[in-house]
């Protein structure tokens, strides 16, 4: 299935003026990892890249802020929208990593089935992004776990800080190798650490800030137990919170012997966001879905516009008591 990727990617990215890699909003690590895989592959080409992230660079998570830093030390790799505007070319080709979901990026007005890849290990749904190539891959435990496989069967040596940016990715998507392995995790983990990714940069990458850490753990505190073995936690109506606080806080819960948390809480003045993590036996992606989000049945997402917090709430835990979402 790999090499169908391969194939298809190896014919579209020789006919490009450019190769243009998409992560979601806020990039976290899988995203930004997978990404600069990418890029990898777009210079085995001889194809200039870009990377786009259009948020305001302040409110990137700090470790992802310092891998952008990174990347553009040799020149601007990861730039805005804005400055895409610049350079575009209708026979650029766009490739999506780590979504599939028209809500989650903020360039889908650049986009249609002909200029665009998607590479993705969540679940399509309603707002999937029409695209010439959808490359699925739910059973991977993450977006840099595909794109790794990917460097490997075009042998692309991989420079020892992708490498790290890529274990990285890993690391988040699999709670540091804990949850959603496969006996493929590890052998890609392996080939990572061989390529020369520090696992002490991976440990530094998780150091969390002192502030951050205590708003996560104060979510922590909120969790209810909804249905014996599902927890839920409700930010207050009237406090801001980060996306990755709640996607901490729900992961975080995991370890009291629930098999699914749902997390949300308002992300902005008009948006209320949840995000849901699981050990398999509750399919939150599935649940997701019925929010206009996605996911799979480990790790699922979503941003509701012009909602409150109770409206949310109220809706998540009715769907919660439907036996479909159990796997």
């Amino acid at each position: 299935m790999i090499n169908d990727l391969k194939v298809y990617m190896t014919d579209r990215i020789i006919k490009a003026s450019k190769v243009i890699v998409i992560p979601h909003n806020k990039p976290d690590f899988d995203a930004i990892g997978s990404a600069a895989g990418i890029t990898l592959i777009a210079k085995k080409f001889k194809k200039e890249s870009r990377i786009i992230v259009n948020d305001d660079i302040t409110n990137i998570y700090p470790g992802v802020k310092v891998i952008i830093e990174e990347l553009n030390k040799e020149g601007s790799v990861v730039i805005n929208k804005e400055e895409y505007n610049n350079i575009k070319d209708k026979n650029d080709l766009f490739i999506l990593t780590d979504v599939n979901s028209n809500k989650l990026i903020s360039v889908s007005d650049l986009l249609n089935e002909n200029n665009s890849i998607v590479i993705d290990h969540h679940n399509l749904g309603e707002n999937s992004i029409i695209s010439s190539y959808n490359y699925i891959d739910s059973s991977a435990s993450s977006a840099s776990e595909i794109v790794t496989k990917l460097l490997n069967s075009y042998k692309i040596k991989i420079p020892s800080d992708i490498a790290t940016y890529l274990l990285t990715g890993i690391h988040l998507d699999t709670a540091r190798l804990t949850k959603n392995t496969k006996s493929d995790t590890f052998k890609i983990a392996y080939k990572l650490l061989d390529a020369g990714a520090s696992t002490d940069r991976v440990s530094d990458f998780f150091v969390e800030d002192f502030y951050s850490d205590r708003k996560v753990q104060n979510l922590v505190s909120r969790l209810n137990i909804f249905n014996y073995t599902v927890g839920t936690i409700i930010a207050d109506e009237n406090e801001l919170v980060e996306a990755v606080e709640l996607a901490k806080a729900a992961d975080y819960s995991l370890r009291y012997g629930l098999d699914a948390v749902f997390a949300l809480g308002k992300i902005s003045d008009d948006t209320v966001s949840i995000s849901s993590r699981s050990h398999g036996k509750v399919n939150v992606g599935a649940v997701m879905e019925e929010f206009d989000g996605g996911g799979h049945q480990y790790s699922g997402a979503a941003k509701i516009k012009d909602a409150t917090v109770e409206e949310v709430s109220t809706k998540l835990k009715k769907l919660l008591k439907n036996p479909y979402y159990i796997c």
